[in-house]
Parts: C-alpha cells; sequence; structure tokens
C-alpha cells in the first residue's frame, strides 16, 4: 500500500501524479543516489524508484535534469542543492565530465545500467555506496572480496529499479550470498580508486602502501587515477590497445581484468611497461626502414598523449620515451610534437637533415659520409622520386667525437694569418711545399668551410723564427739588412724563394739578425741582404757577386730605377732572361759595380764642377769628350762619361770623382 499525500487517489502507473513522501529520509554520506532513492522508496514501501518517479510527475532516469530535480527534491522533502549534491551533475560547459562527491570525473567512468554491491556491506548497512558506480570497481579492499553484479537466484543482473538496496526482484535477500575471495592485487587497485574517492581512506591506504607506487602514478585525483588504470589495464596480452577501452555498459569481468593487469603493471614498473611494449614491437621483424611507428604504436600514442598528459603522468611518459630510446630498433618520422626535447636527442635513427643539424656539417655531407663508410647509415625509397638518408645515432655521436679531435689539431686560416703574418695564398704555397700541413674543410667537413692548417705546424714554424731572439732594429727600406717582406716582395717569391727560406731559418743555415715591428708575424724578421739574396730562385747561372734589383743599382749609381731599365733595355746592363710575376727585376751586382767604374753621369761631375748640368754637357762637346746617352722613355736621356777619357783631357776647374 502506497503511503503518501497526493493529488488524485486515482493515480496509475506511468500517469503524472504530483506529491510528497511522508516523512523526509535523511542522505547518508557517500550514498549512491539510486541507492537513496532505492533506500527511500522501500522506507516507504513502494515497489522501487520509479514509483517516486510516478509521485514526482517525472519521467524516470537523468535524476540530474534541472526540471526533474526540482520536482524530485521537492517529493522527496530535501533541498534542491543538497539533491543536486548527491548526483552525479553535468559540468557547465563540459558534456562529458560529471561530479562525483566533490571532484570532477569523466561521465564515461560511471555506470548506469548493471548495479554491482558488496554483500558483507550490505549486512554492516544497508546502503548502496557511491564508488560501486564506477565502472573500475570490480572489489570490496574492506571486506578484500570481488563484487556481485548478478543474482544467483535468478541469474538475471542487478538493476537499479529494486525494492530494497539488500533485495533482488525476485525476492532474493543480497545479504545472504558468499562472494568469492578477490585477488589481492584487485583489492590492492580498488583501495587506491576508494582512496582517491575519499572512502575508509587510512584502511585503504594500509593495502596501497604494502605496493611501492611511484608517487604520481598513486597520488593522483580520482578521475586521472581512474584514466590512468583504465589505460594500463586495457593493454592486452598481444600488446594491442583495445580502441574501446571499455565497453559502454558496464561489465565487472572486464573491470576485474583491467584491474588485475593495471596493478601488475604498476607493481613491476617500469619493467613490465616496457614488456608490453617490446611484445607490441616485436610483431613486426621488418628492417629498421620498414617499421612504422605510427603503425605499432598508432593508438597507443594516440590515448597515451590524448588521454594522460605529461603534467599528470610524468613517469608514464618518461617510461615511454626511454623505451623509444632504448628499444625501440625502427625510424621515428614526423614532429611528434608530444615528444619531450630529450627523447628527440636519444632516439637510435637519425634523419640526415637533423643529423647535419647536430653535427654542424654542410647540406647533404651525411649522406656523403655514409656512402664512404665513415657513418652507419642507410637509404631507402620513402617516395616514388624521393630517397631518405637515415643514420645511427650512436654511430654519429662517434663520428663528431673524433672529428672535433681531429678538429682540435688544426687551425683556421684567420688563425694561422695572424700567428705568422702571411697572407692566405701565402699560406697555401707554404702548405704546397709540404712545410704546414692544410686540410680542405669541404673535404674533412670543418665548419665554417675553408681551408685549416696543421696546428702543430704553425706553432713549430713559428718557434723556429722566435728561438734567436734578436733585437728590435729601426728600419724603413732594404740596405745591409733587408725584412722578410721586402725580400718576399722583391727576391724570393711564395711559390720557392720563401718555402727555401723558411727551411733554411729552420735548419740553422739561415739566421735572422734583427726584426722590425714594421711587418707582422715572420715577415718582420730582419736578415742581411747578400744572405737572403742567395734563395732566390733564378734558372741562370748564379753570378759572383750575385743579383739586385733595379732599386738597389740606382742606388750603387746614384740614380734612378728607370736609368737601370733603360741601361737594361739597351743592352748596357744585362739581366736574367726568366721573370716571375710579382718579383722585382735583377741585374748582376758585379755588372753595375764595373760599370760604376767605369763611367760617371753628368750630375755626378757636376757636385764637383761649380757648373750646372747644362754648362758641363756644352763644354764636354766643346772639347769633343765621348759621352754615352741613354734615353728614358718620357724622361729624356741620361749622359754618362766615361772615366778614362776624362782623364786625357784636362777641363778648366773640373775635378774628376774617384771611382
Amino acid at each position: 500500500m502506497k503511503t503518501a499525500n497526493t493529488d488524485s487517489r486515482n493515480s496509475s502507473h506511468g500517469r503524472a501524479v504530483r506529491g510528497q513522501v511522508l516523512f523526509r529520509v535523511a542522505p547518508v554520506p557517500f550514498e549512491s543516489p539510486l541507492g537513496y532513492l532505492c533506500r527511500v522508496a522501500h522506507t516507504h514501501g513502494y515497489d522501487g524508484p520509479r514509483w517516486l518517479a510516478d509521485l514526482a510527475g517525472i519521467p524516470p532516469g537523468r535524476w540530474e535534469q534541472e526540471d526533474r530535480a526540482k520536482q524530485l527534491a521537492l517529493a522527496l522533502r530535501l533541498q534542491r542543492s543538497e539533491w543536486r549534491r548527491m548526483c552525479y551533475m553535468p559540468v557547465k560547459g563540459r558534456i562529458e565530465r560529471r561530479t562525483f562527491l566533490g571532484q570532477i570525473i569523466g561521465a564515461h567512468q560511471l555506470n548506469y545500467t548493471r548495479s554491482r554491491l558488496c554483500p558483507y556491506c550490505i549486512r554492516d548497512r544497508s546502503m548502496w555506496l557511491a564508488v560501486w558506480d564506477l565502472k573500475l570497481v570490480s572489489a570490496c579492499p574492506i571486506h578484500r572480496c570481488r563484487l556481485i553484479e548478478r543474482c544467483p537466484s535468478c541469474t538475471h543482473s542487478l538493476t537499479w529499479h529494486r525494492r530494497a538496496v539488500h533485495q533482488c526482484r525476485c525476492g532474493m535477500d543480497l545479504r545472504q550470498i558468499e562472494p568469492q575471495r578477490s585477488d589481492e592485487n584487485l583489492v590492492t587497485i580498488n583501495a587506491a580508486i576508494w582512496r582517491a574517492a575519499g572512502f575508509y581512506q587510512e584502511s585503504c591506504a594500509t593495502d596501497v602502501k604494502r605496493v611501492d607506487f611511484l608517487p604520481d602514478q598513486i597520488d593522483l585525483g580520482l578521475d586521472a587515477l581512474l584514466r590512468l588504470i583504465r589505460f594500463l589495464g586495457s593493454v592486452e596480452d598481444n600488446g594491442r590497445l583495445r580502441r574501446k577501452q571499455i565497453r559502454p555498459f558496464a561489465d565487472l569481468d572486464i573491470a576485474t581484468r583491467i584491474g588485475i593487469a593495471a596493478t601488475t603493471m604498476l607493481m613491476e614498473w617500469p619493467r613490465s611497461f616496457k614488456a608490453t611494449l617490446r611484445r607490441m614491437a616485436d610483431e613486426q621483424s621488418a628492417g629498421a626502414g620498414a617499421l612504422n611507428f605510427h603503425k605499432v604504436f598508432g593508438n597507443f600514442y594516440r590515448h597515451l598523449f590524448n588521454v594522460l598528459p605529461r603534467d599528470e603522468f610524468g613517469s608514464l611518459h618518461d617510461a615511454f620515451e626511454s623505451f623509444v630510446a632504448e628499444d625501440w630498433n625502427g625510424l621515428v618520422r614526423g614532429q611528434h610534437r608530444w615528444f619531450s626535447d630529450a627523447l628527440r636527442k636519444s632516439t637510435k635513427w637519425l634523419a640526415a637533415n637533423e643529423a647535419e643539424n647536430i653535427a654542424g656539417t654542410r647540406s647533404k655531407s651525411i649522406g656523403v659520409l655514409v656512402r664512404k663508410g665513415e657513418l652507419e647509415g642507410m637509404f631507402f625509397k620513402a617516395g616514388r622520386h624521393r630517397n631518405e638518408c637515415w643514420v645511427k645515432r650512436k654511430s654519429l655521436e662517434e663520428w663528431m667525437t673524433k672529428h672535433s679531435i681531429e678538429r682540435a689539431r688544426y687551425m683556421t686560416a684567420p688563425e694561422a694569418k695572424r700567428a705568422l703574418g702571411l697572407t692566405h695564398d701565402t699560406l697555401l704555397k707554404v702548405a704546397e711545399a709540404d712545410i704546414i700541413r692544410c686540410a680542405n674543410g669541404n673535404e674533412k667537413f670543418f665548419r665554417p668551410n675553408g681551408y685549416y692548417f696543421r696546428r702543430e705546424d704553425v706553432t713549430r714554424l713559428k718557434h723556429a723564427f722566435d728561438k734567436f731572439a734578436v733585437r728590435t732594429r729601426t728600419y724603413s727600406t732594404p740596405d745591409e739588412f733587408i725584412a722578410l717582406r721586402h725580400g718576399l716582395k722583391n727576391y724570393l717569391g711564395r711559390n720557392v724563394g720563401l718555402p727555401a727560406v723558411i727551411r733554411a731559418v729552420m735548419d740553422g743555415a739561415l739566421v735572422p739578425v734583427g726584426y722590425t715591428n714594421r711587418f707582422p708575424g715572420i715577415l718582420g724578421y730582419l736578415f742581411r741582404s747578400e744572405d737572403l739574396r742567395k734563395y732566390r730562385p733564378t734558372q741562370s747561372p748564379r753570378p759572383p757577386g750575385g743579383f739586385i734589383n733595379y732599386r738597389e743599382a740606382a742606388r750603387v749609381l746614384k740614380t734612378r730605377s728607370e736609368v737601370i731599365r733603360g741601361l737594361v733595355t739597351h743592352g748596357i746592363l744585362s739581366s736574367p732572361n726568366e721573370y716571375r710575376f710579382g718579383l722585382a727585376k735583377l741585374v748582376p751586382a758585379g755588372d753595375v759595380l764595373r760599370f760604376a767604374a767605369q763611367y760617371v753621369d753628368i750630375p755626378t761631375l757636376t757636385e764637383h764642377s761649380g757648373s750646372t748640368n747644362h754648362q758641363l754637357t756644352r763644354r764636354l762637346r766643346e772639347i769633343k769628350v765621348p759621352t754615352l746617352d741613354v734615353p728614358i722613355p718620357g724622361k729624356g736621356r741620361k749622359i754618362f762619361v766615361p772615366r778614362e777619357s776624362l782623364q786625357h783631357f784636362q777641363v778648366q776647374g773640373l775635378q774628376i770623382p774617384q771611382k
């Protein structure tokens, strides 16, 4: 018999009737909203919660909807806010989220269809716990038994619409059932869920401490913990992840298997987790180029990074990335924006362009190194018109180590230029003479490109000059002493002469006599002119007095360089036939001295006669003294007078200068 105040005595089931229960039944903390309705219905003698919906004038189900919640709360003599706190209300703006005992969880974590319970808990207190409404809860950590979801009498699934919490629709008293003993691993994972939901925290914490879980694996909120268990426990024995990890309806056996599998994986972390990943990868026995990361781990990868973010599940991501870095033998193509920088820097295989960025080499050099066998890598056809080159990271690191050691043995061209004071082209000529070992940066894959010089050779060459410790001298132009810079320009040349001088200095055959700060490096060292001239490369036989350049010859004759050029042009002075661009032209020193002994020019005679050049020239012609006229292109002519002719004629006031 129904006991309630109603607006109509002739109400029937399925017909809207508005009313209230006779008295208020106080809610119990941690009680399921459906369990509360079942308890209220039993207290007032109704056949089930649907009669309460009929009493409130609303359709059964969806008790959290605004219009239904208001009418049902009124019928139950509850405050609307009181009823809403009990219900699993949708989160505003997030349809797939629900409130659960003050926390927010995914709507898919709730069990709305198949009711389950612990017979021992029902015996202690006829109350339907809210934690039983979670799909993944399959055991009671208090009584260490499995929950039941079917009536052993009628074999039907327990439904939320029944006469009492402890009574099946067939009349079976569920308190008389003896449930199965639960597996310890299942008890442990359910204790973690109960603890996260706020149930019996102290007693549940004891079971949780039995297993050495990581803090970020177990000290999680309820929703995060359920997502973790759901993910780890849904990996099947063959290594595949179910696309739908839990069926739409709540299945106790599936929840049990997921719980046990998740606990086993967490207890042996991360060994069991990596073993599962290894089984997934071992199904494909193809080579590294044929292994497809997305094909093997695509669904797993999608669930891991979409459902379990790194900020909540750091150890899980670290374990997965550790497996990819250490055990995955295939390639990892694409950007993989979810991967950490540490994983990107530790994968076994690298694309050629990434390897070039790491090694700092020029474009396409990695492929050249792979073909030469200096790097362990492979080429394979990635498309119709595209080939890819990949290298082993370990091989690249070993090559980079050797490369850096070899690179340290060399110095760049600017460094060598500063050390020796030589130009770039001169350095290359010295290197061609095998005095300094040189390497082409393009061939050695040095960065930046260019030429590199062996550091020990440059140091040895510089030390060969510095060891003499000569004093600094005042120097302007070549005379008795000549700087190596002037010697290089006038006599030696950088092809043969300079290398010969450097070898002579290194061997001790040629010794510098001073140093000038006018020129950098070794070019500032001073040598005796007659010593340095010996290293001038010539094809003509060397005369007894050696060679001198036009400027030095002009100094001997007390004239200008163009006069010497005119004397050579007219065959008065001889000159070697060969001439090298960039070097001074030479004349035999003996020829210049003989000419100076035989001739004297008009300006020199003028200094001793006290007359002008014109007057002296006219007087010499009047007395018919023979002269040597040398045409100077663009500058007239130069007149020389034989010394012997002047001795046969007495010129008034003329004094003949000594030879």
